[in-house]
């Protein structure tokens, strides 16, 4: 065998690669179809791959895929015009097809007689290559029924360009440096027909040139771009799967982490060694009972059994030492996930679904060590371990036959089951759909159980019910149905693998021993230079290799599936991990300072001509020039209907956004100069609505300074009247208050809040109309609290109702994004404007309140004469 049938081999490999993911992107093309189909009730929605066939066939998940459309890492635009190709482009491209055509058919035609005449010829060359060549032209030739290279993607045109230069360079330099024999002369030197040949095949690779650069990289069809942006790149595989190669620290040290993680891939070639080397010994066991060496025998019997526990052994350690890099890997990747979403900014958070995101961190974090599990420590190494038993059987048995044999029945067998695997994902989804729907039926059956009983329909209830379970149950035959297909085309393909390998066996062994006999010589003292095949022993080891080969490719289909679905859950979690934060910190960020030693030493907050609105918002919205200065220890109220930017002026003090033109200053300096936890360190807030973790009291408490004592807590709890409500509860502040402290009233959440607000102690104190929601004895109590926070504070009040923000040093007025009045209560009073009227407005509304109040005593009143004139 020489390095020509080598390397023809290999591009013939290439090749058959390359139609396998065109028909395996047929398959998935078509069953997407399936899916819209029944996700459509069964009514077929005519789309742009039905106008324009084969336009979405050129996918294989984001693994396949190059370009800004296919493979980054970041939602980023397609790339090239929207519009479909001109008339122009389209008549030169099929020009282009027809050419291609044309030459593959006479190539396919030329090869394909010569490896009938490969024989006659006077070139072993052309007898080395011909098959090689026959198989590639003969697979460009099946590609060509894409007649306008709709799947000539990037990965086909990197196949294509591999097996072609394969051919070409291999024929060149097996001419230049012709096959010598074993006593160093020339197997033969070139003929006319090793010329041909070579003709032929530069003008393939020209073709093969031509269309790789002619052709333009197909574009998604129209209303798939944006499915199609944010697929899953290299670089984020690498960065998602780099902590189960090269994991860092978690509870072990990182060394630990990764000599755990290298044992893991040394266990595995350990593993297939032992199993590559095991059919060898039994077969050379059998062989020395033919010759009756029993002796040899039962050693490489014994060997054979060491192997074998040896390929267990290594295999379960592979699996017990995972387990921790598995662990470190999953805490490493969790970590880091939960960061990066914590880093986001607020309007991340507002614009996305909470539960998708937690959904999409979750799956593909888990999606990781599936992938790690079913594709780098299962498919893989099951993969590598076919192409060494053909290596194998090709240079230890010295029979290519079976090696080409055997390798044609893999592939075949994978590329089936990965095609029908597709196929019967309809039938899964059709299935899940019924199940859904039957559940759902039952369920809103029962809900409804008295309107049920109210109109009598129990048999309606029945029939729909029996109906939904009905085409279940025929979903359900379908997928067994499938499964069955599956198995039994799966043992055709097995059977006829065996059975053709172990007959191939049966041919050499025959050809060597008649050739000894003809020699006259016992097959055991024959030389295989003179009469090369097997031996009697050698057809155990074709028939154990075979099984070993197959046995683990039983599951494929599930593990492709699982595959698929980590890679899309991974493309998930690169989305997440793609966005990038819009507030971060300056390359030269500092701690916020104690005081203002840059401008008026009493002025701690400034807003400084702030323009600002929100992405979702037009330009016109929001904040337009809004000034004003809050002194050091001094109360400011910002007041204003709704809609006016409240809310947003203490987002933006607190850097949840960056504000469009102007600046935010606290003791002098621009917040965007400041380092975010210094800046955000300094500020304390009680929101409206306090919402507390599922935890005890005292941890929400204490969250607002995790180092803090027993005795500063109980300090706290003091100061925000909530020492009598601790002392109330049995299990005093260890009682857990619920999600989102739901078992708390409005008040006591409150008062918590302002509890961890002074055990923070900043300050800066931010009171989001903190008292809003309370009734009058809560209020005061409440209020009674807040004195205390406010003491020598810097104190930012948002108020809805302007009782509570009578005795304020400041009130702002906003209007239309700007400061429209300012002065204390009495000031805005006397200037008679928009806070005048808010005033007046919320004083004829208490009114109102009171009259009706008094409405309902009188009539409460009535009714108890009422009853007493009664009895």
């Amino acid at each position: 065998m020489t390095a020509l049938d080598y390397v023809s081999g290999i591009s013939a490999t290439v090749h058959l690669f390359r139609v396998v993911v065109d028909l395996v992107t047929v398959a998935s093309h078509h069953a997407k179809e399936k899916e819209a189909t029944i996700e459509n009730d069964n009514v077929h929605i005519p789309s742009q791959a039905d106008a324009n066939p084969g336009s979405t066939r050129m996918r294989l998940g984001a693994l396949f895929g190059k370009g800004a459309q296919y493979g980054t890492f970041q939602k980023t635009p397609s790339n090239g015009d929207e519009e479909d190709q001109t008339e122009k482009e389209t008549q030169v491209m099929g020009r282009i097809g027809f050419v291609s055509f044309t030459v593959h058919l006479l190539l396919f035609v030329y090869f394909v007689v010569g490896t009938i005449l490969a024989s006659k010829k006077d070139s072993p060359l052309f007898d080395s290559i011909s098959l090689g060549c026959a198989s590639v032209v003969t697979s460009d030739f099946l590609h060509s029924r894409d007649y306008h290279k709709r799947r000539f993607g990037y990965f086909q045109r990197v196949l294509y360009m591999i097996s072609v230069f394969l051919l070409v360079g291999g024929f060149i330099a097996c001419i230049s440096c012709p096959p010598q024999l074993s006593d160093g002369t020339a197997l033969s030197s070139p003929t006319k027909t090793d010329t041909t040949t070579l003709v032929c095949l530069l003008i393939y690779a020209s073709l093969a040139v031509v269309e790789v650069k002619m052709y333009p990289i197909p574009k998604p069809p129209k209303g798939e771009e944006e499915k199609q942006s944010a697929k899953l790149s290299w670089k984020a595989f690498i960065f998602l799967v780099k902590p189960y190669f090269w994991p860092d620290r978690t509870a072990s040290s990182a060394t630990i982490n990764r000599i755990r993680a290298m044992s893991t891939w040394i266990f595995v070639l350990c593993s297939k060694a032992c199993s590559l080397t095991a059919p060898i010994l039994i077969g050379k066991a059998v062989t020395a009972i033919t010759r009756e060496k029993y002796q040899q025998s039962m050693k490489f019997a014994i060997l054979y059994a060491i192997t074998r526990f040896g390929a267990s052994t290594f295999k379960e350690c592979q699996s017990l030492v995972y387990l921790k890099v598995g662990q470190a890997a999953f805490v490493q990747l969790s970590e880091v996930a939960c960061n990066h979403i914590h880093s986001l900014s607020l309007d991340f958070h507002l614009r996305k679904k909470l539960g998708q995101t937690i959904r999409s961190m979750d799956r593909g974090i888990a999606a990781c060590d599936i992938l790690m599990k079913y594709c780098f420590l299962w498919m893989i190494p099951a993969l590598a371990e076919c192409i060494m038993v053909t290596v194998i059987f090709a240079r230890y048995f010295q029979y290519v036959p079976l090696a080409v044999s055997v390798f044609f029945f893999v592939f075949v067998y994978v590329s089936w089951t990965i095609i029908v695997t597709l196929w019967r994902k309809q039938f899964r989804k059709e299935v899940a759909k019924r199940d859904n729907e039957w559940h759902d039926k039952i369920t809103d059956s029962l809900i409804n159980f008295e309107t049920v009983k109210y109109f009598t329909s129990e048999e309606y209830e029945k029939k729909s019910f029996g109906q939904s379970v009905e085409k279940y149950q025929s979903g359900s035959v379908n997928v067994a149905a499938s499964l069955s297909f599956l198995n039994v085309s799966q043992q055709v393909l097995l059977q006829t693998c065996l059975a053709t390998g172990l007959c191939l066996a049966v041919i050499s062994i025959q050809n060597r021993v008649n050739c000894c006999a003809d020699l006259g010589m016992d097959p055991e003292a024959c030389p295989a230079d003179l009469c090369p095949g097997l031996a009697v022993g050698d057809f155990v080891s074709v028939l154990t290799y075979i099984f070993n080969l197959f046995q683990p490719l039983n599951f494929l289909g599930s593990v492709y599936s699982a595959v698929v679905m980590a890679f899309i859950d991974l493309s998930n979690l690169s989305e997440l991990l793609a966005e990038l934060p819009d507030v971060t910190d300056a390359t030269n960020a500092v701690d916020l300072p104690f005081k203002n030693v840059v401008d008026d030493p009493n002025t701690v907050i400034e807003f400084d001509n702030v323009r600002f609105h929100y992405p979702t918002q037009p330009s016109s919205k929001g904040l337009k020039g809004l000034s004003f200065k809050m002194k050091r220890g001094s109360v400011t109220a910002i007041v204003g209907p709704t809609g006016e930017g409240k809310t947003t002026v203490s987002r933006l003090l607190f850097r949840f956004y960056d504000v469009i033109e102007g600046a935010i200053k606290i003791n002098g300096l621009d917040v965007r100069s400041l380092n975010q936890k210094s800046l955000r360190s300094s500020i304390g807030v009680v929101p409206q609505n306090c919402v507390l973790f599922n935890d005890t009291l005292k941890a929400n408490i204490k969250y607002g300074r995790q180092d803090a004592t027993d005795e500063e807590i109980r300090k706290v709890i003091a100061d925000a009247q909530l020492t009598t409500f601790v002392d109330s509860l049995p299990e005093g502040w260890d009682a857990k208050v619920g999600d989102r402290g739901l078992k708390l009233s409005g008040g006591e959440k409150q008062r918590c809040a302002i509890a961890r607000c002074l055990l923070k102690d900043p300050p800066i104190v931010m009171l989001d109309e903190a008292t809003s929601a309370l009734d009058t004895l809560t209020e005061q109590s409440v209020n009674e609290a807040l004195n205390r926070l406010e003491a020598n504070r810097t104190v930012l009040v948002i108020a809805h109702r302007l009782g509570t923000i009578k005795d304020a040093d400041n009130i702002i007025v906003l209007g239309d994004g700007t400061v429209a009045e300012e002065g204390t209560h009495d000031e805005l009073l006397e200037l008679d404007g928009k806070y005048a009227e808010m005033w007046k407005m919320q004083l004829q509304s208490n009114r109102g309140s009171r009259n009706n109040l008094s409405d309902v005593d009188t009539i409460v009143d009535s009714d108890s004469s009422s009853s007493e004139q009664i009895k």
